[in-house]
């Protein structure tokens, strides 16, 4: 082949490299998205309730079941009572929503004592500006993950109201204490610890994470949500505003990202790492003029075909000075 082939076949390539990822930049697609499952975020009919997982708008949105196994990367291993868990997802362009739901024999909604622990889900995404696809288990150094965690503790505080040591043992003898009333004594209240307050408005925290070891509640708790548990199954909705912000992850209408799942059983004793997790799946917002998966394979198969169109001339022309 001639010298000038090598370097037209260079060009083409590079030339291919750049114009594929200039689109997927704009389309706001990732060549390392999860491929296997996708999750749609369908533009929501009717309006969502924030208050009720069991309403009729959900009926609407197409279901997908996310298999789940034990977390096995870090200390403490283990969990996995959880097999799957199904997962809808839509949005009314203000608002991204998700449910998820699974079955549990038990509603586990108790962490106060040492022996106790809570049934509870997380959903997680990759931070806002994050390029690379982080690890599923807490994200990596340079690729922080953003995690939304519901808590059945905290949902049966807002529900029920907050259990405190004479709830929790009521027949529990107790000499008088005359400062049980003031946060000094609580260092936690005293600290603004969220994870230490007994009143919440909402049951999700927002979290952010950059590896193991570096979960931090975020500066922002936006994430509502409602959970429900009936007949042996909880329902668990999770709401945010489209917009993000800080590390929080941003969503709009055509844009594609990825969403991964975990879930814990209480009865089972999972707690921390001991839980159900799964893979990082594809998440499509639908709307927008953006593309989402199949426009984006299409606008890289016409860019192929011009690609190797051009470089197929430029053989045939060289070949035909030679002759010449």
């Amino acid at each position: 082949m001639p010298a000038v082939s090598h370097r037209a076949a260079a060009i083409g390539l590079v030339a291919a490299v750049l114009a594929a990822a200039a689109v997927l930049t704009q389309l706001d697609s990732r060549l390392v998205s999860s491929q296997a499952l996708s999750l749609q975020a369908g533009e929501a009919q009717e309006k969502v309730p924030l208050d009720n997982p069991l309403a009729g708008v959900w009926e609407g949105a197409a279901p997908l079941e996310i298999p789940l196994s034990a977390q096995q990367l870090t200390a403490p291993m283990g969990g996995g009572s959880i097999r799957a868990v199904t997962v809808r997802a839509v949005h009314d362009a203000r608002r991204i929503y998700f449910r998820l739901e699974w079955d549990d024999a038990t509603q586990d909604l108790r962490a106060f004592a040492p022996e106790e622990f809570r049934d509870a889900a997380a959903i997680e995404f990759p931070a806002n500006g994050v390029s690379t696809l982080p690890s599923f288990c807490m994200g990596q150094a340079g690729a922080k993950v953003n995690i939304w965690h519901w808590k059945a503790d905290w949902q049966a505080d807002i529900d029920s109201g907050f259990v405190n040591v004479p709830q929790a043992y009521p027949n529990a003898a107790a000499d008088f204490y005359p400062f049980q009333d003031s946060d000094t004594f609580y260092p936690g209240r005293a600290a603004g610890n969220l994870l230490s307050r007994t009143e919440h408005s909402t049951p999700v925290e927002n979290i952010v994470a950059g590896g193991f070891g570096t979960l931090t509640t975020a500066e922002q708790q936006t994430v509502q949500g409602k959970g429900l548990w009936q007949d042996g199954r909880w329902y668990v909705l999770f709401a945010r505003e489209l917009e993000g912000g800080g590390d929080y992850t941003p969503f709009e209408p055509g844009q594609t990202t990825n969403v991964a799942f975990a879930v814990w059983d209480g009865s089972q004793n999972e707690r921390d790492g001991l839980k159900s997790v799964s893979q990082f799946v594809e998440l499509a917002v639908a709307g927008g003029g953006g593309g989402a998966g199949t426009e984006t394979f299409v606008v890289l198969g016409v860019i192929a075909a011009i690609i190797i169109g051009g470089l197929g001339f430029l053989l045939y022309s060289e070949r035909f000075k030679r002759k010449a």
